[in-house]
Protein backbone atom coordinates (compact mmCIF):
# COMPACT_ATOMS: atom_id res chain seq x y z
CA UNK A 1 0.00 0.00 0.00
CA UNK A 2 3.45 2.38 0.91
CA UNK A 3 4.39 1.67 -2.28
CA UNK A 4 1.16 2.34 -4.69
CA UNK A 5 0.96 5.96 -2.42
CA UNK A 6 4.07 7.27 -2.84
CA UNK A 7 3.51 6.05 -6.59
CA UNK A 8 0.96 8.11 -7.04
CA UNK A 9 2.57 11.09 -5.32
CA UNK A 10 5.51 10.44 -7.86
CA UNK A 11 3.24 10.38 -11.12
CA UNK A 12 1.29 13.88 -9.31
CA UNK A 13 4.53 15.41 -8.75
CA UNK A 14 5.64 15.03 -12.45
CA UNK A 15 2.25 15.51 -13.57
CA UNK A 16 2.59 18.95 -12.34
CA UNK A 17 6.22 19.75 -13.20
CA UNK A 18 5.05 18.76 -17.23
CA UNK A 19 2.59 21.11 -16.77
CA UNK A 20 4.68 24.31 -15.71
CA UNK A 21 7.07 22.92 -18.40
CA UNK A 22 3.93 23.98 -20.55
CA UNK A 23 4.71 27.43 -20.52
CA UNK A 24 7.90 27.98 -20.37
CA UNK A 25 9.90 28.75 -23.93
CA UNK A 26 13.28 28.89 -23.77
CA UNK A 27 14.44 26.61 -25.99
CA UNK A 28 11.98 26.15 -29.56
CA UNK A 29 13.71 27.04 -32.23
CA UNK A 30 13.29 23.24 -33.86
CA UNK A 31 10.26 22.18 -36.54
CA UNK A 32 7.31 21.62 -33.68
CA UNK A 33 8.04 17.49 -33.42
CA UNK A 34 10.99 16.95 -34.46
CA UNK A 35 12.52 16.60 -31.00
CA UNK A 36 10.61 13.54 -30.56
CA UNK A 37 8.95 12.22 -27.36
CA UNK A 38 10.02 10.54 -24.23
CA UNK A 39 10.96 6.74 -24.34
CA UNK A 40 10.30 4.19 -21.30
CA UNK A 41 14.48 4.85 -20.97
CA UNK A 42 13.65 8.59 -20.16
CA UNK A 43 15.37 9.53 -23.54
CA UNK A 44 14.00 11.55 -26.89
CA UNK A 45 12.70 9.17 -28.85
CA UNK A 46 9.26 6.88 -29.33
CA UNK A 47 7.79 5.00 -26.53
CA UNK A 48 9.35 1.75 -26.75
CA UNK A 49 12.58 2.88 -28.48
CA UNK A 50 15.13 6.05 -28.15
CA UNK A 51 15.81 8.07 -32.01
CA UNK A 52 18.95 9.98 -32.41
CA UNK A 53 17.19 12.82 -32.21
CA UNK A 54 17.58 14.90 -29.07
CA UNK A 55 14.76 15.88 -26.09
CA UNK A 56 13.00 19.73 -26.58
CA UNK A 57 13.69 22.22 -29.08
CA UNK A 58 17.08 23.38 -28.33
CA UNK A 59 19.53 24.41 -30.91
CA UNK A 60 23.41 24.72 -30.73
CA UNK A 61 23.21 27.87 -28.74
CA UNK A 62 20.30 27.17 -26.36
CA UNK A 63 19.74 24.52 -23.47
CA UNK A 64 16.68 22.62 -23.14
CA UNK A 65 14.41 20.12 -20.96
CA UNK A 66 11.54 18.07 -20.96
CA UNK A 67 10.02 16.09 -18.13
CA UNK A 68 7.10 13.18 -18.96
CA UNK A 69 4.78 10.58 -17.19
CA UNK A 70 3.84 7.54 -18.66
CA UNK A 71 1.58 4.59 -18.08
CA UNK A 72 1.32 1.20 -20.03
CA UNK A 73 -1.80 -1.30 -19.33
CA UNK A 74 -1.51 -4.71 -20.41
CA UNK A 75 -3.05 -8.27 -20.15
CA UNK A 76 -1.34 -8.94 -16.90
CA UNK A 77 1.21 -5.95 -15.92
CA UNK A 78 1.39 -2.53 -15.55
CA UNK A 79 3.95 0.05 -15.81
CA UNK A 80 4.71 3.40 -14.44
CA UNK A 81 7.63 5.80 -16.00
CA UNK A 82 8.46 9.19 -14.34
CA UNK A 83 11.57 11.21 -15.92
CA UNK A 84 13.32 14.03 -16.68
CA UNK A 85 16.48 14.98 -19.64
CA UNK A 86 17.92 17.82 -20.28
CA UNK A 87 19.32 19.21 -23.82
CA UNK A 88 22.74 21.42 -24.05
CA UNK A 89 23.30 22.84 -27.10
CA UNK A 90 21.43 20.34 -29.74
CA UNK A 91 24.64 18.14 -28.90
CA UNK A 92 24.45 16.25 -25.90
CA UNK A 93 21.40 15.33 -23.78
CA UNK A 94 21.22 13.56 -20.64
CA UNK A 95 17.97 11.55 -18.87
CA UNK A 96 16.78 9.87 -15.68
CA UNK A 97 13.80 7.77 -15.48
CA UNK A 98 12.21 5.69 -12.75
CA UNK A 99 10.25 2.67 -13.88
CA UNK A 100 7.58 0.50 -11.54
CA UNK A 101 6.62 -2.61 -13.38
CA UNK A 102 3.13 -4.65 -11.31
CA UNK A 103 1.97 -7.24 -11.73
CA UNK A 104 -1.78 -7.00 -11.82
CA UNK A 105 -2.66 -10.53 -9.74
CA UNK A 106 -1.07 -9.89 -6.38
CA UNK A 107 0.16 -6.02 -6.75
CA UNK A 108 3.36 -6.98 -6.43
CA UNK A 109 6.18 -4.68 -7.84
CA UNK A 110 9.99 -3.87 -9.36
CA UNK A 111 11.09 -0.55 -9.79
CA UNK A 112 14.31 0.01 -11.69
CA UNK A 113 16.58 3.69 -12.20
CA UNK A 114 17.75 4.45 -15.72
CA UNK A 115 20.27 6.85 -16.14
CA UNK A 116 21.12 7.47 -19.75
CA UNK A 117 23.54 9.68 -22.95
CA UNK A 118 23.09 10.48 -25.81
CA UNK A 119 25.41 12.16 -28.34
CA UNK A 120 25.27 13.69 -31.23
CA UNK A 121 27.88 12.91 -33.70
CA UNK A 122 27.06 14.02 -37.59
CA UNK A 123 24.33 14.64 -39.75
CA UNK A 124 20.76 16.30 -38.86
CA UNK A 125 16.89 15.16 -38.78
CA UNK A 126 16.08 17.71 -41.42
CA UNK A 127 18.94 19.85 -43.05
CA UNK A 128 21.10 18.43 -45.55
CA UNK A 129 21.45 14.82 -46.83
CA UNK A 130 23.03 13.10 -43.97
CA UNK A 131 20.82 11.72 -41.58
CA UNK A 132 21.33 12.65 -38.02
CA UNK A 133 23.33 9.72 -35.93
CA UNK A 134 23.60 9.74 -32.20
CA UNK A 135 25.18 7.35 -30.35
CA UNK A 136 23.94 6.65 -26.93
CA UNK A 137 24.24 4.56 -23.26
CA UNK A 138 21.47 3.67 -20.86
CA UNK A 139 22.85 2.02 -17.48
CA UNK A 140 20.18 0.43 -15.15
CA UNK A 141 19.69 -0.57 -11.61
CA UNK A 142 17.37 -2.50 -10.43
CA UNK A 143 16.15 -1.30 -6.80
CA UNK A 144 14.07 -4.33 -6.22
CA UNK A 145 16.73 -7.25 -7.54
CA UNK A 146 15.06 -10.32 -5.61
CA UNK A 147 12.58 -11.33 -9.16
CA UNK A 148 15.88 -10.99 -11.00
CA UNK A 149 18.23 -12.81 -8.73
CA UNK A 150 15.66 -15.34 -8.53
CA UNK A 151 14.63 -16.27 -12.54
CA UNK A 152 18.68 -16.46 -13.08
CA UNK A 153 19.87 -13.45 -14.59
CA UNK A 154 23.14 -13.00 -13.87
CA UNK A 155 23.61 -8.99 -12.51
CA UNK A 156 20.88 -6.88 -11.61
CA UNK A 157 22.71 -3.93 -13.27
CA UNK A 158 24.07 -3.04 -16.51
CA UNK A 159 24.50 -1.06 -19.50
CA UNK A 160 22.70 -1.04 -22.52
CA UNK A 161 24.77 0.88 -25.65
CA UNK A 162 23.37 1.51 -29.26
CA UNK A 163 23.70 3.74 -32.31
CA UNK A 164 20.94 5.05 -33.73
CA UNK A 165 20.11 7.35 -37.23
CA UNK A 166 17.02 9.34 -37.85
CA UNK A 167 15.79 11.22 -40.94
CA UNK A 168 12.78 13.46 -41.66
CA UNK A 169 11.43 14.31 -45.11
CA UNK A 170 8.89 17.54 -45.03
CA UNK A 171 7.53 16.79 -48.15
CA UNK A 172 7.39 13.23 -48.39
CA UNK A 173 3.85 10.85 -49.14
CA UNK A 174 1.01 13.20 -50.07
CA UNK A 175 3.17 15.67 -49.38
CA UNK A 176 3.01 15.04 -45.38
CA UNK A 177 6.59 15.19 -43.55
CA UNK A 178 7.28 11.56 -42.10
CA UNK A 179 10.22 10.31 -40.03
CA UNK A 180 12.49 6.95 -40.44
CA UNK A 181 14.87 5.66 -37.22
CA UNK A 182 17.01 2.68 -36.76
CA UNK A 183 19.01 1.34 -34.10
CA UNK A 184 21.14 -0.80 -33.54
CA UNK A 185 21.56 -1.79 -29.58
CA UNK A 186 24.14 -4.01 -27.87
CA UNK A 187 22.11 -5.26 -24.25
CA UNK A 188 21.88 -8.25 -22.65
CA UNK A 189 18.76 -6.51 -20.39
CA UNK A 190 16.06 -9.03 -19.86
CA UNK A 191 12.20 -6.96 -20.23
CA UNK A 192 14.19 -4.15 -20.30
CA UNK A 193 16.47 -4.53 -17.00
CA UNK A 194 13.17 -5.29 -15.17
CA UNK A 195 14.87 -9.07 -14.97
CA UNK A 196 18.58 -8.00 -14.60
CA UNK A 197 21.03 -8.23 -17.57
CA UNK A 198 22.19 -11.89 -18.88
CA UNK A 199 21.11 -15.13 -17.70
CA UNK A 200 21.92 -19.08 -18.41
CA UNK A 201 20.78 -18.64 -22.25
CA UNK A 202 22.53 -15.72 -23.60
CA UNK A 203 20.99 -14.68 -26.74
CA UNK A 204 22.98 -12.74 -29.36
CA UNK A 205 23.49 -9.18 -28.29
CA UNK A 206 22.75 -7.34 -30.87
CA UNK A 207 19.14 -6.04 -31.25
CA UNK A 208 17.33 -4.00 -34.18
CA UNK A 209 15.06 -1.52 -33.42
CA UNK A 210 12.52 0.54 -36.04
CA UNK A 211 10.76 3.62 -36.25
CA UNK A 212 8.45 5.51 -38.73
CA UNK A 213 6.27 8.11 -38.38
CA UNK A 214 4.27 10.42 -40.73
CA UNK A 215 2.32 13.68 -39.69
CA UNK A 216 -1.29 13.80 -40.70
CA UNK A 217 -1.34 17.29 -39.94
CA UNK A 218 0.70 19.83 -38.54
CA UNK A 219 0.23 18.70 -34.94
CA UNK A 220 -0.67 15.24 -35.15
CA UNK A 221 1.64 12.11 -36.12
CA UNK A 222 0.94 8.39 -36.65
CA UNK A 223 3.36 5.88 -36.33
CA UNK A 224 4.88 2.77 -35.52
CA UNK A 225 7.83 1.17 -33.43
CA UNK A 226 9.48 -2.41 -33.61
CA UNK A 227 11.93 -3.23 -30.85
CA UNK A 228 14.19 -6.28 -30.72
CA UNK A 229 14.86 -8.16 -27.21
CA UNK A 230 17.54 -10.76 -26.17
CA UNK A 231 16.34 -14.14 -24.69
CA UNK A 232 18.70 -15.22 -21.98
CA UNK A 233 16.50 -17.14 -19.25
CA UNK A 234 15.58 -20.45 -20.58
CA UNK A 235 13.09 -20.49 -18.04
CA UNK A 236 11.16 -17.35 -19.23
CA UNK A 237 10.54 -16.72 -23.11
CA UNK A 238 11.53 -13.01 -24.87
CA UNK A 239 9.61 -11.82 -28.12
CA UNK A 240 10.17 -8.62 -29.15
CA UNK A 241 8.04 -5.51 -29.12
CA UNK A 242 6.04 -3.53 -30.92
CA UNK A 243 3.50 -0.80 -31.05
CA UNK A 244 1.24 1.39 -32.96
CA UNK A 245 1.42 5.26 -31.69
CA UNK A 246 -0.23 8.55 -32.36
CA UNK A 247 1.17 11.76 -31.05
CA UNK A 248 -0.59 15.35 -30.20
CA UNK A 249 1.48 18.57 -30.52
CA UNK A 250 -0.64 21.14 -29.75
CA UNK A 251 2.43 23.33 -29.07
CA UNK A 252 5.83 23.13 -28.66
CA UNK A 253 6.04 22.68 -24.83
CA UNK A 254 3.42 20.19 -24.35
CA UNK A 255 2.80 16.69 -26.21
CA UNK A 256 0.78 13.66 -25.67
CA UNK A 257 1.07 10.26 -26.90
CA UNK A 258 -1.20 7.17 -26.74
CA UNK A 259 -0.51 3.81 -28.55
CA UNK A 260 -1.71 0.27 -28.98
CA UNK A 261 0.94 -2.12 -27.66
CA UNK A 262 1.96 -5.93 -28.21
CA UNK A 263 4.92 -7.07 -25.61
CA UNK A 264 4.67 -10.71 -26.25
CA UNK A 265 5.15 -12.64 -23.99
CA UNK A 266 6.37 -11.54 -20.36
CA UNK A 267 7.88 -13.26 -17.90
CA UNK A 268 5.58 -16.95 -19.17
CA UNK A 269 2.33 -14.81 -19.72
CA UNK A 270 1.58 -14.63 -23.12
CA UNK A 271 -0.26 -12.40 -25.42
CA UNK A 272 0.72 -9.57 -23.40
CA UNK A 273 -1.01 -6.28 -25.16
CA UNK A 274 -3.00 -3.01 -24.09
CA UNK A 275 -2.68 0.61 -23.96
CA UNK A 276 0.36 3.32 -23.85
CA UNK A 277 -0.04 7.02 -22.49
CA UNK A 278 2.43 9.56 -22.24
CA UNK A 279 2.86 13.00 -21.47
CA UNK A 280 5.58 15.57 -21.82
CA UNK A 281 6.23 18.60 -21.36
CA UNK A 282 9.13 21.03 -22.73
CA UNK A 283 11.48 23.76 -22.81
Amino acid sequence: MTNKIMSKKLLMICGLSATLFASATYADSKIKGTGGVSSIDGSSGGGLIPWATLGSYAMDNEIGATGFITRAEINDFELAVAGVSANYHDRIEVSLARQKFTIKANDASISQDKIGLKVKLAGDVIYGAMPQISAGLVYSKLRDPATAVAVGADSVKGNEIYLSGAKVWLNSIANRTAMLNINARYSEANQYGLLGFGGDDQDKKLQWELAAALFITRSVAIGFEYRQKPDNLSALTEQAAQDIFIAWFPNKNFSVTAAWLDLGEIAGSEKQTGTYLSIQGAF
